[in-house]
């Protein structure tokens, strides 16, 4: 999954001659964290929580007429709607802000913020889908996904999302399966049979 399928098009932006008390208000009623800042092209970012470093600095009176230019961070982080979902998670995390706008060489096209790729990796993961999901540990080999695959298959039933996650166990892994089902007990008896240990069982 990329960008451009889950980022917000209908982007609000503020000038940086702005006041911090107009970027609040549009913050405050947009329910954002933060704005991108637009000039002739993207020159920043005003957060939230740069307007409440200013006003408790100089309180509410001197803070909030001063202009977003005088707040706002400069030459902000973005990314582009072609980048993965993952490298703008991490961009992100690593530099603790909660939305990045996307770029296409000067034109701002888009933002995504962490509400969105929390929604994505929840679609990904396939909840609310109305399937069963299954937790299972595996060791750390070649085929364990194509065997499994291949149980689920000759069950007839049908994959619907998958996901791998490291287990704190040494040379394990934690998969889950969401599998279109009526019924789980029939499916965990038979990966049992075949040596997996099936840890939890949700239906949804």
């Amino acid at each position: 999954m990329i960008v451009r399928n889950v980022m917000t098009e209908d982007v609000t932006t503020v000038s940086p001659d702005d006041t911090l008390q107009r970027a609040y208000e549009i913050i405050n009623t947009k329910r954002y964290d933060c704005l991108p800042v637009m000039a002739d092209r993207l020159v920043g970012i005003i957060q939230l929580t740069d307007i409440y470093e200013a006003c408790m600095k100089e309180g509410r009176q001197a803070a909030l007429p001063r202009k977003v230019k005088e707040v706002m961070v400069p030459d902000p982080v973005t990314v582009e709607p072609t980048d993965l979902l993952e490298t703008a998670a991490k961009k992100m995390f690593q530099h603790d802000v909660p939305l990045l706008p996307v770029v296409e060489g000067d034109q701002l096209v888009g933002v995504i913020n962490e509400h969105d790729i929390f929604k994505a990796f929840a679609d990904l993961l396939g909840v609310d889908s109305g399937t069963i999901r299954l937790t299972l540990v595996v060791p750390d080999r070649r085929g364990q996904l194509a065997c499994i695959g291949e149980i689920i298959r000759d069950a007839g039933m049908t994959i619907r999302n998958l996901a791998t996650f490291r287990s704190s166990i040494l040379d394990q892994y934690q998969i889950i399966v969401r599998v279109e089902t009526s019924a789980s007990r029939p499916l965990v008896e038979l990966l049992e049979q075949h040596g997996y240990k099936v840890l939890h069982v949700q239906e949804d």
